[in-house]
């Protein structure tokens, strides 16, 4: 059976000036409906790719090889899985296999023999991870490495955006990744964006204690994914530009944007925001922007939605008596600001305090109206980038930043 997907958009005003050029905000959102709890799902063929450096020592270890343990007691015999461990040296505790009861055993008992190693050569172990699963693609499977690390990348393969190609290009194969940051110490610029250009969800986990959690909620939703390889594209006329709020991952080609949603699982509900910009024109006409939603469903076939805003030309006086869709600017305002907290973030790391505070500022400056707590949540955020943030501070500023950006739920 197809997964039920509806894609629907709406902008904060249907008029647009003649005399000037305007600025609209549309609101796509992609929902997956709810799937009986009966209901097929696909297999999955995961690799879980654990840090064992020596920073993983205690009890970080043990919720980790606590979590991976239940993840394949999660899985059945039509499902695959590789486990991978890294420190300075890649090891190899499973290749890509069926979760049939015995193998299931063997790999729970292997990776309770785990113990704390040297460096962390996190690219080794999820290039390492990912190729094992690569090798055993199927239209039909749900493939993703599962990437845990506690520290920063000290070997191997270090530079931020050389392994965001990497996880681009793994995307496009059909290899997805997800990524979590265990603690304080490790990179979550790095693994946000792993995550992002990987297709897949970034986790940041404070305490050790949350670990079997998070991983279960990551296995939860591959479990019941409906739509994979998800992705809006969305056109214009000449003379129109469309721009994506957020910073979500996307490419132009031509006259489209396309933006990539990854797999959605059953009940997920997507909201993107894209920002146009209308050139002059008579009074009467129109301008439309398509949208049109391409994915994969359980069976591989490919499937096709589409819906458009129209926007009618009047003359500015008239425009600016029309009433616009407040709420509507204000989430949207949410996302900008956003994306302007995690480039401000990644100023104040570097030690750049007053302009961090000043791109946060200056985003507050230029947002619409929106709901008191959140204008006193961004404020706040502006203030301790002008004094310096603990690293637990910035984390969590981080983490929530990512999660308002993809606008989930």
């Amino acid at each position: 059976m197809a997964a039920r997907i509806t894609l629907t958009a709406l902008s904060d005003q249907s008029l647009v000036a003649s005399e000037v050029s305007s600025q609209r905000i549309i609101e796509w959102v992609v929902e997956a409906a709810e799937q009986p709890k009966a209901a097929a799902r696909a297999p999955l063929n995961i690799a879980l790719v654990i840090d064992r450096s020596g920073s993983m020592h205690g009890e970080k270890l043990h919720y980790v090889q606590q979590a991976a343990c239940h993840v394949l007691d999660l899985l059945g015999p039509g499902d695959r899985a590789a486990i991978i461990a890294y420190d300075d040296t890649i090891t190899t505790i499973a290749p890509s296999t069926l979760v049939t009861p015995s193998a299931k055993q063997a790999m729970q008992r292997d990776i309770l023999q785990l113990r704390p190693g040297g460096s962390t050569n996190l690219s080794g172990g999820w290039l390492e991870g990912c190729r094992l699963i690569a090798e055993q693609l199927q239209a039909e499977n749900i493939t993703r490495a599962l990437l845990l690390t506690d520290g920063l990348a000290n070997a191997g393969i270090v530079d931020v955006e050389e392994l965001s190609v990497h996880a681009r290009e793994l995307r496009k194969r059909g290899v997805a990744t997800s990524t979590f940051g265990v603690g304080l110490d490790f990179n979550e610029q790095l693994l946000e964006l792993l995550a992002e250009q990987g297709g897949g969800h970034f986790y940041f986990i404070e305490r050790p204690q949350q670990i079997p959690e998070v991983f279960r909620s990551e296995l939860g939703e591959l479990l019941t994914i409906t739509a994979r390889e998800a992705t809006l594209s969305i056109g214009a006329p000449r003379g129109v530009a469309v721009e994506i709020m957020g910073g979500l991952p996307h490419e132009r080609s031509a006259e489209r944007l396309r933006v990539f949603l990854g797999d959605m699982c059953a009940g997920e509900r997507r909201m993107i925001y894209t920002r146009v910009t209308t050139p002059t024109d008579t009074v009467g006409t129109s301008v439309v922007i398509g949208g049109e939603l391409s994915y994969a469903d359980l069976s591989g076939k490919h499937q096709h939605l589409a819906t458009s805003v129209a926007f009618s030309y009047q003359a500015d006086a008239i425009v600016q008596q029309v009433g616009v869709r407040e709420d509507l600017l204000a989430r949207a305002a949410e996302v900008e600001l956003a994306a302007a907290a995690r480039e401000a973030l990644r100023l104040e790391r570097e030690g750049q305090r007053e302009q961090a505070q000043a791109v946060m500022q200056a985003s507050l400056a230029a947002a619409p109206a929106m709901p008191a707590p959140a204008a006193a949540a961004y404020q706040d955020l502006a203030s301790q980038l002008g004094q310096g943030m603990e690293e637990s501070e910035r984390k969590q500023a981080h983490f929530s930043a990512y999660k308002k950006r993809q606008s989930r739920s």
